[in-house]
């Protein structure tokens, strides 16, 4: 009883933003104010950034919900729909589903629910920016974007909901999932590009789009130019849309490249009503770096020191507004960050989210790419040494695709669950056509930031003035690819000198072992969460003696995979959202 009044009482504390939908024979009311809609039952808390983007439709023949924003609404417009873009969605989408949504752009996730056929059609876009979980069973159906919405309503009607050890495996050995497992086996995730179709004789997976290599002959030159023209229309759609609603341009800036360019090249493009966003350690490169930027351009700028390390504390706020999607302390203080901004004045927050894996490869050469996919690559952790299904690889044809799929788009983006508590938030990487263009170039270009490099020094050689984190400060031009090194063995000297000497890494924006092994209050908290839950019956022992090995013998990142997993388990478990 009281591990649930304290998970009632976080969940007020934590309002989530988001909906869901659920067939007329489920009760909902422990959500709050609920719309009843005839055929299904809604429940919404919306961020509202673009209502005239948003759909909401009951009439005679069907109900349509869209969540999120279209860049292409003209594209749909038709004599059916009376010329109304909310209409014309919805005939569209009557009538074609996989082309309608492989038509669509932008960052949305919905339903359809046919009233003569009784057929629901629930999707989420290309690439999932719009996050969609979903529990089938029979004539019983629910639809939302957040796990926790799910299992409250599970648990107020009595249905049992049983632990996932795959997905703890997951979390244990990548920090993200590589399909659409969550930890309640009944709750699965509707994969980027995808949409299900439920009716009374079961539910079916359509997928509409999914990334693929696909090189195309093109000398250097042309790929240079495709990859700049796709980059700037990415651009263009995500800052006209917010000048369509009068918003001003909230962009993330770091000392990195990919944030940067988004930055950079949205300003050489006339968007220069930004305000940049930062943050990171006290004098760390992202702190310098970022501001010195921002200063060149003009721009307002936020900074927030990670010092202070209280994000270190939000372990259970984390899991809640990722669904334990991926490792809790991910995004850091970035959280934090967007609790502290007035958001009315913005409409989308701009980051460079996967930007630098879109423009170059997760994979060092091109026999690592095209070579056939494998386990055991970009992983958190190795120490348990899990193996996985092979039916999860066999979805994809190499390794590049294995990777942008799932540490990509699984795992990277996950962040945006968070974000849209706050506010809506893209990246030019999450834009089809630009990847389409990207994995349409022949690797030895995208190889090694060959292209990504030329790019920058050839259309916006402003962007190359200043240093680039990867490098160690060294300025991203080619032509210091010596000084790059020279500076890479100094770092490899001063980071093993202060492991040695029990010194914060100087090479990091936010040296999380240090700060756990120096703050007390830090791990005293942490230590007695762990300590605390990890005797939970939900946990099968084997699990929780692996769990066990990887926190005391791990470093703070390994520690922060179990805390996900312990946190999962709280959340939907041990409070008593599931099981009864």
């Amino acid at each position: 009883m009281q591990l649930r009044e304290e998970g009632c009482r976080m969940r007020e504390k934590m309002e989530l933003k988001g909906w869901l939908a659920a067939s007329r024979n489920l009760k909902i009311t422990c959500l709050g104010k609920y719309i009843d809609l005839g055929v299904c039952v809604q429940y919404q808390n919306l961020l509202g950034k673009f209502p005239r983007d948003q759909i909401s439709i009951s009439n005679a023949e069907y109900v349509c919900f869209l969540d999120g924003y279209v860049y292409n609404k003209e594209a749909f417009l038709c004599p059916e729909g009376f010329g109304r873009w909310q209409e014309s969605f919805a005939c569209s989408l009557s009538k074609d589903p996989a082309s309608h949504f492989g038509r669509l752009r932008g960052a949305f996730g919905g339903y359809f629910y046919d009233k003569e056929t009784n057929r629901v059609t629930a999707y989420t876009d290309h690439v999932s920016n719009k996050a969609l979980y979903y529990y089938v069973d029979g004539d019983r159906w629910i639809l939302s974007n957040y796990v926790d919405f799910i299992v409250r309503v599970l648990r107020a009607n009595g249905i049992a909901g049983h632990f996932d050890e795959t997905a703890a495996r997951y979390m244990l050995s990548y920090g993200y999932m590589l399909d659409d497992s969550t930890y309640v086996k009944e709750i699965r995730r509707l994969l980027p590009g995808c949409y299900i179709t439920i009716t009374p004789d079961g539910a079916d997976i359509t997928q509409y789009y999914k990334l693929r290599c696909h090189e195309q002959p093109m000398t250097e030159d042309e790929a240079l130019e495709k990859l700049d023209a796709a980059f700037r229309q990415a651009v263009a759609r995500e800052f006209e849309k917010d000048k369509e609603y009068g918003y001003r341009h909230l962009v993330d800036l770091s000392a990195g490249l990919d944030s940067r360019m988004v930055c950079w090249v949205a300003h050489d493009m006339g968007y220069t009503e930004q305000t940049n966003l930062a943050y990171s350690k006290l004098g760390y490169r992202d702190d310098i770096i970022s501001g010195k930027i921002a200063k060149k351009l003009g721009h307002e700028y936020l900074f927030r020191a990670l010092d202070d390390v209280r994000w270190m504390y939000d372990v259970d706020e984390m899991t809640l507004k990722n669904n334990g999607a991926a490792i809790c302390h991910g995004m850091t203080g970035g959280n934090r960050m967007l609790q502290s901004i007035n958001m009315e004045r913005y409409g989308i927050e701009h980051t460079g989210i996967i930007v630098g894996a879109t423009m170059t490869s997760y994979c060092r050469d091109r026999a690592a790419a095209y070579a056939k996919p494998r386990y055991g690559l970009n992983t958190y952790s190795t120490k348990l040494g899990y193996t996985f299904d092979e039916k999860v690889l066999a979805q994809y044809e190499t390794q590049e695709e294995f990777a942008m799929n799932t540490r990509g788009l699984l795992g990277m983006q996950v962040s945006y669950m968070t974000r849209q508590n706050y506010i809506e938030c893209t990246a030019p990487s999450a834009d089809v056509d630009l990847l389409e263009t990207a994995f349409s170039i022949p690797f030895e270009y995208r190889m090694d930031n060959r292209l990504y490099l030329r790019w920058i020094e050839e259309k916006y050689p402003g962007a190359a003035a200043f240093g680039w984190e990867k490098w160690g400060g060294v300025k991203p031009k080619r032509s210091h690819i010596f000084f790059r090194k020279v500076k890479t063995t100094q770092r490899l000297v001063a980071g093993y000198f202060s492991r040695l000497l029990h010194r914060p890494d100087p090479d990091s924006m936010n040296p999380m072992d240090y700060w756990y092994e120096r703050d007390e209050n830090v791990r005293t908290y942490l230590d007695g969460m762990y300590e605390k839950r990890i005797g939970s019956a939900v946990l099968p022992r084997e699990l929780a003696d692996d769990m066990r090995r990887l926190y005391e013998e791990g470093n703070f990142v390994e520690k922060s995979l179990v805390l996900t997993v312990l946190s999962a388990v709280y959340l939907y478990f041990e409070d008593g959202t599931v099981n009864g």
